[in-house]
């Protein structure tokens, strides 16, 4: 049976809220026969296809790569290869009574081996270790976070179709029940029996045309819903979608304790993402504070050079830049003496660390609420779907009879149109009650830093 122009509406809200949703997401295009899918097979088609999921993965993989380098900069930070080869002029005897040919050129090659291998940095590398872990850790809860977000609008979508072929199904029942009444009127009133009047096929006309604008409605949200939902799968346009659910039906899942919700409110990714990066503004005071002392580096470097057409030169004294060996390793310190600026360097830090924990503070209480504005929605919505249901049961009741009557003759068509109107306005109330319980449910889950998949 089709829903009234006020019912149509409510659910019309509903659907405009989802339609925002949806169009934020983007899929991957891809071709692909028709499918039946379930909530969960619509979750992980659309994590493996969405870009904002593949760029918060990239996320990942760039800290994981800034972590790494940190790493490498425990063992030889500093290892350089260099070899040179040109011409070299000829050069005979020694530093008193040698010459040089330019005329006579030859080849020189030249190595270059220089490394630094530090040994005492006063914590700087655990602590710029520390940070970038840290940094890994915020992308990867900000991953979780575009995830959970994607759950939620996947959940919408799914539900939101449910929803829309309920009201078109709806639609259609309502066109075959006044296209019934509509029929019989007439036949009556060609026979001249009964007490019906043009006045009664006049308001049963009247009535026809909020049931084919509702049902115009229902039709094209319904199309809107699998657009959507195609969207979010990375389907082309002209993939169809069929869902295994055939009917839209409360999740069935307890209500817990207010208590309880609370209690995973630090689960949020948002929440454990501040934490994070407290710890890695905490690690990058420590390295502030550790540019206070110095370096301590062992350094080594070799060098060779060889050219055939050059005497090699004994004197220690003298310098052959074309033929020569020299190896070394020296025990190195640098510090920096810029006190003031390291100084300013490690306050700051110290002030970010302060501000990550008042936001935290912030955040804790502003989900804190959240979470209780969903759990007063979903304990709502769990009353008005048993009520509605009850509804439903009275009004069928009450449907039913004025049909019968009508058909026998002892009821007026107004009393008939006004059953099927009520009957059809609880039925789509009572859709429209089951689809703001599952997705304030999804709400919940992802308020709490769950997924709908647990």
């Amino acid at each position: 049976m089709i829903n009234s122009h006020k019912c149509v509406q409510i659910s019309q809200s509903a659907l405009f809220l989802l339609a925002t949703l949806l169009v934020v997401s983007s899929g991957i295009a891809g071709g692909g026969d028709a499918a039946v899918y379930d909530l969960a097979a619509c979750v992980n088609r659309a994590m493996e296809v969405n870009p904002g999921v593949m760029a918060a993965d990239t996320d990942v993989r760039v800290a994981q790569s800034q972590l790494d380098q940190v790493k490498a900069a425990r063992f030889l930070p500093e290892f350089r290869l260099k070899w040179y080869f040109g011409p070299s002029p000829e050069a005979r005897g020694d530093g008193i009574s040698g010459e040089s040919d330019w005329g006579s050129l030859g080849l020189f090659s030249r190595t270059e081996v220089t490394l630094v291998q530090p040994l005492f940095t006063f914590g700087r590398l655990g602590a710029a270790q520390a940070a970038a872990g840290g940094g890994v850790e915020v992308r990867r809860w900000g991953s979780r976070k575009t995830r959970l977000d994607l759950e939620k609008r996947v959940v919408e979508a799914y539900y939101g179709i449910l929803l829309t072929d309920h009201l078109w199904e709806l639609a259609q029942e309502a066109r075959e029940e006044i296209g019934k009444a509509r029929a019989a009127v007439e036949e009556k009133l060609e026979e001249e029996e009964g007490d019906y009047t043009y006045v009664d096929l006049a308001r049963i006309d009247r009535f026809a045309y909020d049931v084919e604008e509702n049902g115009n409605r229902a039709e094209k949200e319904r199309a809107l819903a699998r657009s959507a939902m195609r969207l979010l799968l990375g389907l082309t346009p002209s993939d169809s979608i069929g869902l295994k659910d055939g009917r839209l039906d409360p999740v069935g899942v307890d209500v817990l304790p207010l208590e309880t919700y609370f209690d995973r409110v630090d689960d949020r990714p948002e929440l454990v993402q501040l934490r994070a990066a407290s710890r890695a503004r905490s690690a990058q005071a420590r390295l502030a504070r550790a540019e206070f002392y110095p370096n301590v580096f062992l350094g080594g470097q070799f060098k060779h050079g060889y050219a055939p057409n050059r005497d090699d030169q004994s004197n220690p004294f003298l310098k052959d830049d074309f033929n020569f060996t020299q190896v070394g390793a020296v025990l190195g310190l640098q510090q920096s003496l810029s006190f003031g600026m390291t100084s300013a360097k490690k306050r700051k830090a110290q002030l970010e660390v302060e501000k990550i924990a008042y936001q935290e503070r912030l955040a804790r209480g502003v989900s804190q609420l959240e979470v209780e504005r969903i759990y007063r929605s979903l304990k709502e919505a769990r009353a008005n779907v048993a009520a509605a249901r009850r509804a439903v049961r009275a009004t069928r009741r009450w449907f039913i009879s004025a049909r019968d009557g009508f058909n026998a003759g002892l009821e007026e068509a107004s009393e008939l149109l006004d059953a099927v109107k009520e009957y059809s306005i609880i039925r789509a109330k009572y859709y429209a009650q089951v689809y703001a319980f599952n997705k304030t449910w999804a709400s919940m889950q992802r308020a709490t830093g769950r997924s709908i998949l647990e």
